[in-house]
């Protein structure tokens, strides 16, 4: 059987552990003669991503607040703004082929990832849906839906799609789910299997460029997982370690490094397991290799853990969200602004000063008030100065809610979000709904690919989550406790203590 198999776009080098897995179970199936198709690396190649993006940051640096102009230059942002500009056409040149092969699998992973899934349907391809945006527990249903909204016809998405859910591994008989066609879960993952999974489409195709980062993995469930704007808490539990030889992953991590050229290895499992001897095992064979990992207040909170990431790691990426007690609670992260201090308190006494700390906020949450709001950003500098006069070397990244597809803080009483039907609102919004309406007053006027004007809601999700889409173009309004309009913390936070929060002192690794 012959198929074709498509990864979404990437705008760097990239080496995902998905793509090793497919390339390794599609080179393994003898029931498959799959081509990989080039969309994936187009955009990249040919340059638009980037001239487009400047264009616009130009303009919005020169037309908006300093404070609104510093937000959206940060550099490690442009990624999320590519995808933005994808749902406006800009890469609909790059994105959309005519695929001669009647089956295509496709990974997707964002929303916008859904428009080359539309153009193939559209093109009477037969596709096989599947990757993270399914394994976040959305409904074969809702997907459905979504692409009906989006003007792919009824006949086409019961007949030429299947959705698959849950994860391959090298083994996984995809053979098995074209021929049955129908929509399937994938209950059974030997995940350690990735450790004969050497090879990866993607390296000819980005003619053996070394890779800034490379994601890998030991577990990628998070402990916690209660915050209100996760989306991680229907992915299915993933655990790299169980009943695999130390010694072969040892060899696995240096022969990845080795080829694919990393000047960092980036482990995507939140929080290593200290408890877990396997884990010190492994780090200490590699412990020479630039490495970063993910910590949140609760973990380094406690000296164990900071005397473990003293041994192997040279780069934190933290967590913080806010420092509002009245956010922290509202989004359900779990500690209080005493935490955080107590946190830092910890970080500066035993922590390795060589380790770089990479903080990562979010801005738009519900505050109590202004008062509130501006005390939040006061604390968050007051944090990362008393690190930097510790000696660490900082970087923080200022991020912007989405309230989908987690709907919770949108829609689970008590709510500080509504939203309007007025787009005169959208002057007035919050969120990535906001932001996107400040890139078109930039300059973006691609027309809308995606659907609009509503809010689209899984009633059918498999795990009983809250879970949905909200329309770009529909303004969300953030209030606070005395029922008054809070406009978006862009426009409320202090310009010297944004400017003073963004401005780095030393440098790392770009991601």
């Amino acid at each position: 059987m012959k198929v074709t198999y498509i990864y979404p776009p990437l705008f760097s080098p990239y080496y995902p552990m998905a793509t090793r897995m497919i390339t390794g179970n599609l080179q393994r199936n003898e029931k498959i003669d799959a081509e990989f198709s080039r969309i994936p690396v187009k955009a990249y190649e040919s340059g638009i991503h980037k001239k487009v993006y400047d264009q616009i940051i130009s303009e919005a640096c020169s037309k908006f607040s300093s404070t609104v102009g510093s937000y959206m230059s940060q550099k490690f942002l442009s990624s999320n703004f590519y995808y933005v500009l994808m749902t406006r056409g800009y890469f609909n040149d790059y994105i959309f082929e005519d695929v001669s092969e009647e089956y295509v699998l496709i990974t997707c992973i964002n929303f916008c990832d859904l428009l080359i899934v539309k153009n193939l349907l559209e093109n009477r391809n037969r596709v096989v849906l599947g990757g993270p945006l399914i394994n976040i527990k959305l409904s074969p249903r809702f997907i459905r839906v979504f692409l009906s909204k989006m003007g792919v016809k009824d006949e086409l998405l019961s007949k030429n799609l299947i959705i698959i859910a849950g994860d391959i591994d090298r083994t996984t008989d995809l053979h098995q789910y074209i021929t049955r066609w129908q929509d399937a879960v994938i209950t059974e993952t030997n995940y350690g299997t990735i450790y004969d999974c050497g090879d990866d489409f993607l390296k000819e195709m980005f003619n053996d460029s070394p890779s800034t980062i490379i994601h890998l993995g030991f577990s990628n469930r998070c402990w916690y997982g209660k915050c209100k704007f996760c989306t991680y808490k229907g992915l299915p539990v993933m655990d790299f370690l169980s009943g695999i030889d130390e010694d072969k992953i040892v060899d696995y991590l240096h022969a990845i490094k080795r080829e694919f050229g990393a000047k960092e290895l980036r482990f995507i499992d939140s929080y290593f397991s200290v408890k877990n001897q396997s884990v010190h095992y492994i780090l200490e064979q590699i412990k020479h290799y630039p490495m970063a990992a993910f910590a949140g207040i609760h973990l380094l909170k406690t000296r164990g853990y900071v005397e473990f990431v003293n041994k192997y790691i040279n780069t934190l990426l933290i967590g913080l969200e806010c420092a509002s007690d009245f956010a922290l609670e509202n989004i359900r992260k779990g500690y209080t602004w005493d935490d955080i201090r107590t946190t830092v308190d910890n970080i500066i006494n035993h922590l390795d000063k060589k380790i770089f700390l990479e903080i990562s906020i979010i801005l738009d949450l519900p505050f109590r008030d202004k008062d509130d709001l501006r005390t939040n950003y006061r604390r968050i500098l007051e944090v990362k100065e008393r690190l930097e006069d510790a000696g660490f070397g900082i970087g923080v990244h200022m991020n912007i809610l989405s309230l989908f597809p987690n709907l919770e803080l949108l829609v689970e009483k008590p709510s500080f979000f509504k939203i309007s039907n007025g787009n005169r609102d959208m002057d007035n919004a919050v969120g990535k709904n906001y932001l996107i309406h400040l890139l078109k007053q930039a300059g973006m006027d691609g027309p809308l690919l995606m659907p609009s004007g509503e809010l689209i809601r899984d009633h059918e999700n498999p795990a009983g989550l809250s879970y949905g889409y909200l329309c770009s173009d529909l303004p969300v309004i953030r209030y606070d406790v005395n029922g008054n309009i809070l406009p978006s913390d862009l426009h409320v936070i202090e310009e010297d203590v944004m400017k003073r929060i963004l401005t780095r002192k030393s440098k790392r690794l770009e991601a």
